[in-house]
């Protein structure tokens, strides 16, 4: 069934001027409230569990929900279809540093390529407590404990620190260092350091580099190295260009295994609706480093209090 209907939202959406779009985001506008008033009813009780003292806070309204269903086009694979789900419950109860996280597996974007999407859905979820603590010098923390729900229980522990750094030249450097730690893959570490220079109100250009190693595989240690350029087209309009390689030590001594230049176009249809489409030039060593190309069409969903009167 989601084949079927995927496709039909993601083309009906590119008439999103048409009187039709706006017959339809009026109809559901109850909906869309109804929706958050349940995330944030949710919210509230679940704080009342940890602190039943009778004072009312301010912050449920900041609670969230993120719908992102995907449709991808790979010259080797055909059409495949898939979904990504995030709510974000916010807890201002215990001191506002506190989240409910239910979310979709977590991918690292980096190596979610096109020509891996051979199944059309991830059924996989995580149910996590997250913690964020920013302290000074410009040095924030993250820690979010959970399990993985699926077919099999896999409880984690993830903390990650980030230093941000400034240099004179307008030059952000960002440091980071996460380790994860669960039942069934173990100890796992990624490390990035990220290079961010605004050229004007329009144009931005980022390097980015990535180290990622599982204990489980002692000899796949991963590197995934990107630049990249954000144009702002408009106030809903937006481009980023990227060219990436990702490099890996199995089978092989730290070869290049796949060379990449991607263009990922946004468009805010409205403040809590965007469509995407990201066409990418590959070359894979699975694939004897022939060119490649592939299509991913996104539209995402927020249910927030910007999404209804």
């Amino acid at each position: 069934m989601k084949n079927l209907f995927l496709p039909l939202i993601i083309i009906n959406t590119l008439y999103a001027e048409t009187s039709y779009f706006e017959d339809v985001i009026e109809s559901t506008n109850e909906y869309r409230k109804s929706m958050h008033q349940t995330l944030m009813g949710t919210a509230e009780n679940i704080d009342n569990f940890f602190d039943a003292s009778e004072y009312k806070l301010k912050g449920y309204n900041n609670t969230y929900g993120l719908i992102q269903l995907s449709a991808f086009y790979n010259q080797s694979n055909g059409v495949h279809f898939d979904q990504k789900v995030s709510i974000k419950l916010k807890l201002p109860k215990l001191k506002r540093k506190f989240n409910l996280l239910f979310e979709s597996d977590e991918i690292r974007e980096n190596i979610d390529f096109t020509e891996n999407h051979t199944k059309n859905n991830n059924d996989n979820f995580n149910l996590s407590l997250l913690h964020e603590k920013y302290l000074r010098n410009n040095i924030d923390t993250k820690t979010k404990i959970g399990v993985k729900l699926g077919s099999t229980l896999n409880p984690f522990i993830k903390a990650e620190i980030r230093k941000l750094l400034k240099d004179s030249k307008g030059v952000n450097y960002t440091f980071s260092q996460a380790i994860k730690q669960s039942l069934k893959d173990k100890l796992e570490s990624t490390s990035y350091i990220r290079l961010d220079k605004a050229l004007n109100d329009l144009y931005s250009i980022h390097n980015y580099n990535e180290y990622y190693w599982k204990s489980t595989k002692s000899k796949d240690s991963e590197f995934y190295s990107s630049i990249y350029l954000n144009q702002k087209l408009s106030s809903k309009d937006h481009i980023s260009y990227t060219f990436g390689t990702n490099i890996n030590n199995i089978d092989s001594n730290l070869k290049v295994k796949r060379y990449s230049a991607t263009l990922k176009y946004r468009h805010w249809l409205r403040k809590w609706i965007y469509i995407d489409t990201i066409p990418e030039n590959y070359y894979s060593e699975d694939q004897d480093f022939k060119p490649k190309y592939s299509v991913k069409i996104n539209l995402g969903m927020y249910i927030s209090k910007n999404a209804y009167r």
